[in-house]
């Protein structure tokens, strides 16, 4: 507060407003230069779509189903689950993209879809993917 000690009337009451304002002015810097480094940027990459490729038959997707009554295929074809790993392997061995699609049913048991799972990775499957009804 400034006071004029001068006048007649008494103490003037003055509000000195130039710390204030270099106050706000150095909030104001503080947040222009932090708010770029604030701001979270997350960018996806999204594979281009080849112009030449087309797409191929069905048995070029490897699916495994595993039923309720522990009954598993590959691609409709019966398979006993110590043949998995070797099925499996000779399968993705010719192939570029290692992906596997599994099918279980609802009441099947969660471990042993978790196994074989973890079979199908160990087999060379770089990808597992759940198939959902």
């Amino acid at each position: 507060m400034a006071m004029d000690v001068g006048s007649s009337k008494g103490a003037k009451k003055d509000i000195n407003v130039t710390p204030l304002i270099d106050v706000v002015l150095v909030l104001l810097i503080i947040f222009m230069v932090l708010t770029p480094s604030m701001l979270k940027h997350l960018t996806a990459t999204v594979p281009k779509k080849a112009e030449d490729a087309q797409s191929g038959p069905a048995d070029s997707v490897i699916v495994i189903e595993y039923t309720n009554k522990r009954e598993l295929t590959i691609n409709t074809e019966p398979v006993a689950p110590e043949a998995l790993a070797d099925k499996l392997a000779a399968r993705l061995r010719a192939r570029r993209q290692k992906i596997v699609f599994f099918k279980a049913e609802d009441e099947a048991p969660y471990g042993e879809v978790v196994r074989l799972m973890d079979i199908a990775r160990g087999a060379g499957a770089e990808t597992l993917a759940v198939v959902t009804q």
